[in-house]
């Protein structure tokens, strides 16, 4: 049997594609409701490691990020995960690999408003531990970027979108399904070094299916969070013993 892997691509694009017409352009859906024909289409190909809902992104020291419609996080390691009656979760900021949000368009107006809702999500404090492997103690490593996005419908010209990502540092990724698809990589300064976009209407979604993918494997899996720094915050008669010389926190 041969098996053509294009023609697979193709047919899950195009599944897809109309799912998310219907639900992101029909009047019930759209608006407020639209992050669910996304949250799907995240489910559907993402590996079991990862979860995806909406909701909020709080951390150890009481602070809340903003609504976000789309967060992707880590499903094997990470406590203290939250649901409300509404379908919301609460997720730690420490489990957290990337946050989205889902509007009509991508256009100036809600490239910022996507950007300050990622922002209120970057900005939250992030422990970081030491961890055991097979028995042995390794040294906490580096905190991972949080990817930012944008998820929409229609979209304005790939020019305006690229010289939009200039003043909204915290936006790496877009899709706008009857558009195009985009990519941001920046320097340790945050500063756009290069700007790659797809607006070939047969691979746009196809396009942001690998740069999900390809971003979530390079960042690994999230380092190992401080869940004492959760117990001192809620627990007034008990402290968990920490460890001698142990680097403890946000460099």
């Amino acid at each position: 049997m041969n098996i053509s892997i294009n023609n697979l691509m193709s047919t899950k694009q195009s599944i897809l594609k109309s799912n998310l017409n219907i639900l992101l352009n029909h009047s019930v859906t759209k608006g407020e409701h639209c992050e669910g024909a996304w949250i799907d289409f995240f489910r559907s190909f993402l590996p079991s490691k990862y979860a995806v809902d909406k909701g909020f992104v709080f951390d150890s020291k009481g602070n809340v990020s903003e609504q976000i419609d789309i967060i992707i996080y880590d499903a094997l390691y990470a406590p203290l995960v939250f649901g409300t009656e509404s379908g919301e979760k609460f997720v730690t900021a420490e489990s957290v690999y990337a946050v989205f949000e889902s509007k009509p368009d991508i256009n100036k107006e809600n490239i910022e408003y996507a950007n300050k809702k990622i922002d209120s999500v970057t900005s939250l404090y992030r422990s970081k531990r030491d961890v055991y492997v097979a028995g042995e103690r390794k040294k906490a490593g580096e905190l991972t970027h949080i990817i930012g996005g944008i998820l929409a419908v229609n979209s304005s010209s790939s020019k305006s979108v690229k010289e939009y990502m200039d003043s909204n540092e915290h936006i790496d990724v877009g899709c706008a399904i009857n558009k195009l698809s985009f990519l941001v990589k920046r320097d340790k300064d945050n500063k756009k070094i290069n700007f790659t976009v797809s607006n070939n209407e047969e691979e746009i979604l196809i396009a942001f299916f690998y740069i999900i993918l390809d971003e979530l494997y390079k960042l690994g899996t999230v380092i190992g969070m401080d869940i004492r720094n959760y117990a001192d915050a809620t627990l007034k008669g008990m402290k968990l013993e920490r460890e001698e010389r142990e680097i403890i926190n946000n460099d």
